[in-house]
């Protein structure tokens, strides 16, 4: 990917054009800022050294190339300057760009984060004016000829092709046709899908999906240039690994919809997409696209620069709403709207509706709307019920763009009481959006329960019927209704008997759920009585009423980064001080255990200053990263040892290596302890202090550090990765990064061994906690407490229910004799 470097005569000015262009691309793009100078009397100027080492920098991490940025005068000088200095093996890779530093560094970092080359990153930045220029023209009169997107170069060199036997359950729907788009992505060769006699671009989302692969149907993948062999071993790996896709991520049942009944008798069926019973007003949500008109254009260069920032702008929103329904809906839901940027992103999509602003000389708007039509069409015409349920996607996240270029707002649902949304569609952005307190039910004339929207209903525990057919007819805003989401029923003109019948099912489906949160909140016992302690996984202090619904025993793991994150600058002691209280009184009494701050690697937080590192998984992390920033540090131990004098709060330090560095923090935290006293304070004179055993080397010191800390803590993501020297976000050794790896359960083994040993509690905060099937061989290697997200908490707890300590202690011994991660599943079913 391409780098960017930002030069400016201010230091202030740099920095904020690169916030801007970071919260454009949420950090996926390398960029340094490089602006002003070293002299507190006269900060404004231009150091060629200082922009040097920052091109030197991204150079490093850039493969692609670096784009360097300047605002006026001397910053050109300096830069040209700096490029002196540099080697010749970095100099060849900079290009020194003419574009508006504000606008030039918004479109540069855009088009860089979809993999751009330098030449197109460039032109694209030095087209960025272009949209301003003709919104202002009819005052200025000015006209500028914009630059046109840099030709794809078409590669030559080594030919290499395999065939690729597809037994993903749904076939490459639309989360494996992401990912094989993202791990082609990664290579410069040509890459070309083929099944049957249809072919397609292994770098276009759309173009995959609309092959419409389906389980056990053969594909040949063909790569042409420079990395044609890597490219086919990565998608090799790719397609080992099932496409990234595990089976609990379509576990739904694909249900065909049935044909609609409309009549006389006052209801209309449809797809049971999401189970319960619903009786209230109807919300009428008549939602539709914007109306698009066909403008002869001049300027067709400008037009297609609109649309290119139509596109990064509705990018940007998808983001925002992906962050947003992770809270509300859990990640693997919210991953949706990682397949609505990637079609979003889809140069194929985009460049269509390019050719035809050219060829036809038209207005953006109406280009976009014939290729987003044109490509749900294509979905609808598919013969799998799964993929023609994309159609709806391609028309969100195609209609954002759509409403940007129109300047139309977005029709959103807003509920001032408790009722039945009714609508033609709902897209899952219309769901995501949703307040889910005051939505009853779902009714929609079209789609089928394997639609988005239909999911996202299920994981939000929303009563829905989907596709069926024209109800807008027999239904008003305000009308009283019922809904069966079993049976896929929707009774339009119900009398009293009816609304009494379906609010008593109502009843009994909401008792019978609060019954299953009961089965969470019972103890986990063992048949012969052993005891396990079942907690929960926090972000936020929101989180902790949530997983104690589902049954959690206190809080395993609370992540404090969540408190630094999103935000311009870090929480002051106060501020973190109410969050670990709030925190731990809504777990009335239960043990609250949180992680100092845990960032570095694959979590980094700009206004912290993260250093840049080649091997971030092995550099400042955790307490390594706190201990060298003091007062950082020193202000959460503040506020954790005041919370913990007030609470049930245990204080657990992140990426501990050896007894040497743990004897550091331990004697760091006396320190702010005695601080604390010394200003009066009045703070509790034992709170459990614990470590997370993430690294080998802990595991090897676990003895003599469990003499010295009151508990341990293994983190499995962690502790699997750095055992079997596998970067758990790498695709291509995702095989490899496998937490039932017997090597990985030895390690866990040892470190209950060794806390047993000192006396210690040793729990489990990791995935592989939260996997039911794994809870007995993890009760066998001697753990004495899991956490978890809530959602597994009372599936956990039955499972652990269901066996006895020999039989768990006998399944551990053959799970630490076995030779692979897949024997060991095997030994779990």
């Amino acid at each position: 990917m391409v780098g960017l470097v930002i030069v400016s005569h201010s230091q202030m000015l740099a920095q904020g054009v690169l916030e801007l262009a970071e919260q454009m691309t949420r950090g996926s793009v390398v960029m340094e800022a490089a602006g002003g100078i070293d002299d507190p009397d006269n900060p404004i100027g231009t150091d060629p050294m200082k922009v040097m080492m920052a091109i030197e920098s991204v150079a490093a991490q850039s493969e692609e190339g670096v784009l360097v940025i300047m605002d006026l005068g001397s910053a050109l000088m300096s830069a040209e300057t700096a490029l002196d200095f540099l080697p010749d093996e970095v100099k060849e890779k900079v290009l020194l760009c003419s574009a508006p530093i504000v606008e030039g560094t918004m479109a540069a970092a855009v088009q860089a984060s979809v993999g751009a080359s330098l030449k197109e990153v460039s032109a694209e930045a030095g087209a960025a004016l272009n949209v301003k220029i003709e919104q202002l023209a009819p005052i200025t009169g000015e006209t500028v000829q914009a630059a046109g997107p840099a030709q794809e170069e078409v590669l030559e060199g080594e030919e290499v092709s395999c065939d690729l036997l597809v037994i993903n359950k749904m076939g490459l729907h639309a989360r494996p046709a992401a990912n094989l788009v993202a791990v082609a992505g990664k290579f410069q060769s040509t890459i070309q899908i083929r099944k049957d006699d249809k072919t397609a671009s292994g770098k276009s989302i759309n173009q995959v999906a609309l092959l419409a692969v389906k389980n056990g149907e053969t594909i040949t993948v063909t790569a042409t240039g420079p990395d044609a062999q890597q490219a086919i071993e990565g998608l090799k790996a790719l397609h080992a690994d099932n496409f990234g896709e595990r089976d609990e991520d379509v576990a739904e049942v694909v249900m065909e919809t049935e044909p609609c009944k409309v009549g006389g008798e006052g209801f209309v069926s449809g797809a049971p997409a999401s189970t319960g019973y619903a009786v209230g007003p109807v919300y009428a949500h008549l939602a539709t696209l914007p109306e698009v008109e066909r403008i002869d254009v001049s300027d067709t260069d400008a037009e297609a620069e609109r649309l290119d920032q139509a596109i990064a702008t509705a990018l940007a929103d998808i983001q925002a709403l992906q962050r947003e329904t992770e809270k509300t809906a859990g990640k693997a839901n919210a991953a949706i709207f990682e397949v609505h940027g990637l079609i979003l992103g889809d140069k194929d999509m985009r460049d269509n509706a390019a050719d035809l602003i050219s060829a036809e000389k038209v207005n953006a708007e109406f280009a976009w709307f014939q290729v987003m039509d044109k490509m749900a069409s294509d979905y609808r015409g598919l013969d799998d019920a799964y993929m023609q349920a994309r159609a709806a996607d391609v028309m969100d996240c195609g209609g954002r763009v759509l409403r940007v270029l129109t300047g139309e707002g977005e029709q959103a649902i807003r509920l001032e009481r408790e009722s039945i949304i009714v609508a033609h569609d709902l897209t899952p952005s219309d769901v995501a959006g949703m307040d889910p307190e005051k939505v009853l039910g779902i009714v929609t004339e079209i789609g089928g329960a394997t639609s988005h929207a239909a999911i996202l209903s299920r994981s939000m525990g929303i009563p829905a019927v989907i596709g069926t057919g024209e109800c807008f007819q027999q239904v008003s805003d305000g009308k009283m209704i019922a809904l069966d989401g079993f049976e896929g029923v929707v009774w339009t003109a119900p009398d009293q008997a009816k609304l009494d019948e379906i609010s008593a099912k109502r009843d009994q489906w909401l008792a019978d759920r609060e019954e299953a949160k009961a089965k969470g909140a019972a103890p986990a016992k063992t048949v012969d009585g052993t005891e396990i302690m079942v907690m929960g996984n926090i972000g936020t202090p929101a989180d902790a009423p949530r997983v104690l619904e589902y049954g959690a025993e206190g809080v395993g793991l609370f992540r404090t980064e969540f408190l630094f994150q999103d935000r311009d600058q870090e929480p002051d002691e106060q501020e973190q001080f109410e969050a670990y209280v709030e925190a731990a009184k809504a777990m009335n009494g239960n043990p609250v255990i949180i992680r100092t701050l845990d960032i570095g690697g694959d979590k980094p937080v700009k206004y912290l200053d993260t250093p840049v590192e080649e091997n971030p998984f092995l550099g400042e992390r955790g307490v390594r990263f706190c201990m060298a920033r003091p007062e950082l540090f020193r202000t959460q131990l503040r506020a954790l040892l005041r919370a913990a004098s007030e609470e049930n709060i245990w204080i657990m330090f992140p990426m501990i290596s050896g007894v040497e560095e743990l004897e550091g923090v331990l004697a760091f935290q006396a320190e702010v302890r005695e601080g604390l006293l010394s200003e009066g304070v009045k703070i509790a004179d034992k709170i459990k202090t614990g470590i997370m055993i993430e690294v080998p080397s802990a595991v090897a010191e676990a003895e003599k550090l469990g003499a010295i800390c009151d508990f341990f803590s293994i983190g499995t993501n962690d502790l699997t990765q750095y055992v079997m020297a596998a970067d758990r976000g790498n695709k291509s050794v995702a095989k490899i990064c496998d937490s039932l790896n017997p090597a990985v359960l030895r390690m866990v083994k040892m470190t209950c061994d060794a806390a047993k040993t000192t006396g210690i509690e040793v729990g489990m905060c990791g995935e592989l906690a939260g996997n039911p099937k794994a809870s007995a061989l993890l009760l066998g290697l001697g753990l004495d407490e899991l956490s978890m997200s809530g959602p597994s908490i009372p599936e956990v707890k039955e499972a652990i229910r269901a066996v006895s300590m020999d039989d768990c202690c006998a399944l551990a011994e053959k799970a630490l004799a076995a030779k692979s991660g897949d024997e060991v599943r095997d030994l779990l079913k």
